[in-house]
Protein backbone atom coordinates (compact mmCIF):
# COMPACT_ATOMS: atom_id res chain seq x y z
CA UNK A 1 0.00 0.00 0.00
CA UNK A 2 1.52 3.51 -1.21
CA UNK A 3 -0.91 5.70 0.38
CA UNK A 4 1.72 8.18 2.82
CA UNK A 5 3.25 10.40 0.03
CA UNK A 6 6.52 9.68 1.81
CA UNK A 7 6.43 6.34 0.05
CA UNK A 8 7.29 6.12 -3.91
CA UNK A 9 5.34 3.18 -5.61
CA UNK A 10 8.18 0.95 -7.89
CA UNK A 11 6.08 1.81 -10.58
CA UNK A 12 6.04 5.37 -10.58
CA UNK A 13 9.45 5.66 -9.17
CA UNK A 14 11.96 6.73 -12.26
CA UNK A 15 14.60 4.93 -10.51
CA UNK A 16 12.77 1.18 -10.34
CA UNK A 17 14.65 -1.26 -12.23
CA UNK A 18 13.95 -4.53 -13.40
CA UNK A 19 16.72 -7.15 -13.44
CA UNK A 20 16.44 -9.26 -16.32
CA UNK A 21 16.01 -13.28 -16.12
CA UNK A 22 17.40 -14.27 -19.09
CA UNK A 23 19.82 -13.01 -21.43
CA UNK A 24 21.59 -13.61 -24.86
CA UNK A 25 23.45 -16.41 -25.90
CA UNK A 26 24.92 -18.64 -28.53
CA UNK A 27 26.49 -17.02 -31.61
CA UNK A 28 23.88 -13.71 -31.71
CA UNK A 29 25.00 -12.12 -29.02
CA UNK A 30 25.46 -9.31 -31.15
CA UNK A 31 22.17 -9.10 -32.50
CA UNK A 32 19.95 -10.49 -29.26
CA UNK A 33 16.21 -9.14 -30.53
CA UNK A 34 13.43 -11.10 -29.19
CA UNK A 35 10.72 -10.75 -32.18
CA UNK A 36 7.80 -12.19 -30.83
CA UNK A 37 6.36 -14.34 -27.44
CA UNK A 38 4.04 -17.22 -26.82
CA UNK A 39 2.96 -18.90 -23.97
CA UNK A 40 2.08 -22.92 -23.89
CA UNK A 41 -1.07 -23.64 -24.04
CA UNK A 42 -0.76 -26.37 -21.98
CA UNK A 43 2.27 -25.47 -19.31
CA UNK A 44 1.71 -22.16 -17.00
CA UNK A 45 5.05 -21.62 -16.42
CA UNK A 46 7.03 -21.98 -20.46
CA UNK A 47 7.01 -20.05 -23.26
CA UNK A 48 8.96 -19.62 -26.71
CA UNK A 49 10.55 -17.28 -27.79
CA UNK A 50 11.08 -16.17 -32.12
CA UNK A 51 14.57 -14.22 -32.12
CA UNK A 52 17.03 -12.80 -34.24
CA UNK A 53 19.68 -14.97 -36.33
CA UNK A 54 17.22 -17.89 -37.10
CA UNK A 55 16.56 -19.07 -33.02
CA UNK A 56 13.72 -20.12 -31.36
CA UNK A 57 14.19 -20.88 -27.95
CA UNK A 58 11.90 -22.70 -25.15
CA UNK A 59 12.20 -21.40 -21.62
CA UNK A 60 10.86 -22.57 -18.00
CA UNK A 61 10.37 -19.28 -15.20
CA UNK A 62 10.88 -21.72 -13.19
CA UNK A 63 14.55 -22.35 -14.25
CA UNK A 64 15.39 -18.40 -15.04
CA UNK A 65 18.71 -18.14 -16.43
CA UNK A 66 18.86 -20.55 -19.30
CA UNK A 67 16.51 -21.62 -22.43
CA UNK A 68 15.40 -25.24 -21.96
CA UNK A 69 15.72 -26.18 -25.55
CA UNK A 70 17.64 -23.90 -28.00
CA UNK A 71 18.14 -24.68 -31.54
CA UNK A 72 18.73 -22.64 -35.21
CA UNK A 73 15.95 -23.31 -37.46
CA UNK A 74 17.07 -21.07 -40.01
CA UNK A 75 20.74 -22.40 -41.08
CA UNK A 76 21.08 -18.66 -43.11
CA UNK A 77 20.51 -16.88 -39.82
CA UNK A 78 17.15 -15.23 -41.12
CA UNK A 79 15.35 -13.92 -38.48
CA UNK A 80 12.43 -15.58 -36.61
CA UNK A 81 9.79 -12.76 -36.66
CA UNK A 82 6.62 -14.77 -35.45
CA UNK A 83 5.37 -17.78 -33.72
CA UNK A 84 2.27 -19.58 -32.96
CA UNK A 85 1.93 -22.31 -30.53
CA UNK A 86 -1.15 -24.27 -31.34
CA UNK A 87 -4.24 -24.16 -28.80
CA UNK A 88 -5.23 -27.51 -29.60
CA UNK A 89 -2.15 -29.73 -30.66
CA UNK A 90 0.14 -28.48 -27.71
CA UNK A 91 3.35 -30.38 -28.94
CA UNK A 92 2.70 -28.04 -32.93
CA UNK A 93 4.88 -24.57 -33.06
CA UNK A 94 4.23 -22.53 -36.25
CA UNK A 95 6.60 -19.98 -36.98
CA UNK A 96 7.44 -17.29 -39.67
CA UNK A 97 10.39 -15.73 -40.93
CA UNK A 98 11.80 -12.75 -42.58
CA UNK A 99 13.23 -14.82 -45.40
CA UNK A 100 9.66 -15.33 -46.28
CA UNK A 101 9.53 -18.64 -44.97
CA UNK A 102 6.64 -20.56 -42.61
CA UNK A 103 7.20 -23.64 -40.97
CA UNK A 104 5.97 -25.92 -38.47
CA UNK A 105 7.82 -28.01 -35.53
CA UNK A 106 6.68 -31.09 -33.19
CA UNK A 107 8.25 -29.82 -30.54
CA UNK A 108 8.86 -33.33 -29.10
CA UNK A 109 11.39 -33.75 -31.83
CA UNK A 110 12.86 -29.99 -31.80
CA UNK A 111 16.37 -31.24 -29.78
CA UNK A 112 18.83 -32.19 -32.29
CA UNK A 113 21.84 -34.33 -30.95
CA UNK A 114 23.99 -32.42 -33.23
CA UNK A 115 23.42 -28.53 -32.25
CA UNK A 116 24.46 -27.43 -35.77
CA UNK A 117 21.74 -29.37 -37.35
CA UNK A 118 18.53 -27.39 -37.64
CA UNK A 119 15.74 -29.29 -36.41
CA UNK A 120 13.60 -30.68 -39.59
CA UNK A 121 10.13 -29.33 -39.51
CA UNK A 122 6.98 -31.23 -39.91
CA UNK A 123 6.25 -28.62 -43.20
CA UNK A 124 8.26 -25.38 -44.66
CA UNK A 125 6.46 -23.60 -47.10
CA UNK A 126 8.43 -20.90 -49.34
CA UNK A 127 5.75 -19.69 -51.57
CA UNK A 128 6.23 -15.85 -49.67
CA UNK A 129 8.43 -13.16 -51.30
CA UNK A 130 8.48 -11.06 -48.58
CA UNK A 131 8.95 -11.41 -45.07
CA UNK A 132 6.28 -13.42 -42.41
CA UNK A 133 4.98 -10.42 -40.80
CA UNK A 134 2.02 -13.06 -38.53
CA UNK A 135 0.50 -16.27 -38.44
CA UNK A 136 -1.76 -17.55 -35.87
CA UNK A 137 -3.10 -21.17 -35.56
CA UNK A 138 -7.18 -21.62 -36.20
CA UNK A 139 -9.06 -21.32 -32.56
CA UNK A 140 -10.71 -24.85 -33.27
CA UNK A 141 -9.45 -26.14 -36.45
CA UNK A 142 -6.13 -27.70 -35.89
CA UNK A 143 -4.73 -27.88 -39.14
CA UNK A 144 -5.50 -24.64 -40.08
CA UNK A 145 -3.50 -21.38 -40.22
CA UNK A 146 -3.53 -18.39 -40.91
CA UNK A 147 0.06 -16.32 -42.52
CA UNK A 148 0.40 -12.53 -43.51
CA UNK A 149 3.31 -10.93 -45.22
CA UNK A 150 3.82 -7.14 -46.34
CA UNK A 151 1.55 -8.24 -49.42
CA UNK A 152 -1.42 -10.21 -47.97
CA UNK A 153 -3.33 -12.88 -45.68
CA UNK A 154 -2.83 -16.42 -46.56
CA UNK A 155 -5.06 -19.32 -44.97
CA UNK A 156 -3.34 -22.53 -45.03
CA UNK A 157 -5.12 -26.06 -44.31
CA UNK A 158 -2.07 -28.28 -43.59
CA UNK A 159 -4.12 -31.48 -43.33
CA UNK A 160 -4.80 -31.17 -47.57
CA UNK A 161 -2.50 -33.31 -49.05
CA UNK A 162 -1.93 -33.85 -53.18
CA UNK A 163 -4.26 -36.28 -54.70
CA UNK A 164 -1.75 -37.71 -56.55
CA UNK A 165 1.47 -38.85 -54.97
CA UNK A 166 3.47 -38.60 -58.18
CA UNK A 167 2.51 -34.49 -57.78
CA UNK A 168 3.59 -33.99 -54.55
CA UNK A 169 6.33 -31.72 -54.22
CA UNK A 170 10.08 -33.06 -53.43
CA UNK A 171 12.13 -31.10 -50.42
CA UNK A 172 14.06 -29.16 -53.35
CA UNK A 173 10.77 -28.46 -55.41
CA UNK A 174 8.85 -26.99 -52.05
CA UNK A 175 12.07 -24.46 -51.19
CA UNK A 176 11.84 -22.72 -54.49
CA UNK A 177 10.35 -19.71 -53.90
CA UNK A 178 7.19 -18.75 -55.24
CA UNK A 179 5.73 -22.22 -55.75
CA UNK A 180 2.02 -22.23 -54.91
CA UNK A 181 1.55 -25.62 -52.68
CA UNK A 182 -2.02 -27.04 -52.37
CA UNK A 183 -2.26 -26.10 -48.85
CA UNK A 184 -3.13 -22.57 -49.77
CA UNK A 185 -7.19 -22.28 -49.78
CA UNK A 186 -7.48 -18.45 -49.47
CA UNK A 187 -5.56 -14.98 -49.96
CA UNK A 188 -6.63 -12.16 -48.93
CA UNK A 189 -4.68 -8.88 -51.12
CA UNK A 190 -5.84 -5.05 -51.32
CA UNK A 191 -3.73 -4.05 -47.95
CA UNK A 192 -0.50 -1.77 -47.41
CA UNK A 193 2.15 -3.67 -45.38
CA UNK A 194 -0.09 -6.25 -43.35
CA UNK A 195 1.42 -6.00 -39.48
CA UNK A 196 -0.82 -8.50 -37.90
CA UNK A 197 -3.64 -11.57 -38.25
CA UNK A 198 -6.05 -12.90 -35.89
CA UNK A 199 -9.12 -15.24 -36.14
CA UNK A 200 -12.05 -14.17 -34.54
CA UNK A 201 -12.55 -16.68 -31.13
CA UNK A 202 -16.54 -16.58 -31.18
CA UNK A 203 -17.33 -16.48 -34.83
CA UNK A 204 -15.90 -19.46 -36.96
CA UNK A 205 -13.49 -18.75 -39.80
CA UNK A 206 -14.26 -14.76 -39.59
CA UNK A 207 -10.43 -13.48 -39.78
CA UNK A 208 -9.13 -9.37 -38.55
CA UNK A 209 -6.02 -7.90 -40.19
CA UNK A 210 -4.12 -4.70 -39.68
CA UNK A 211 -2.19 -3.10 -42.02
CA UNK A 212 -0.81 0.14 -42.80
CA UNK A 213 -3.89 1.22 -44.71
CA UNK A 214 -6.08 0.35 -41.97
CA UNK A 215 -7.90 -2.91 -40.83
CA UNK A 216 -9.63 -5.49 -42.50
CA UNK A 217 -12.48 -8.35 -40.91
CA UNK A 218 -13.72 -11.04 -43.36
CA UNK A 219 -14.55 -14.50 -43.74
CA UNK A 220 -13.58 -16.92 -46.67
CA UNK A 221 -15.82 -17.55 -48.98
CA UNK A 222 -14.52 -21.35 -48.96
CA UNK A 223 -14.11 -22.12 -45.89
Amino acid sequence: KYGNKSQSSPWSNSSFQVEPMYAAHGDNLDNPSVEDLQWSPTEATVLASAECGGYVRIYDIRCPGKAMISNKIHSGGADVNVISWNKLVGNLLATGGDDGSFSVFDLRNFQTADASVPPKPLARFHSHRTPITSLEWHPTDESMIAVSDDNGTYVYDLSIEEDDPENNLNEEEAAVEGVIPPQLLFVHSGSDMTKEVHWHPQIPSCIATTSLSGYSVFIPSNL
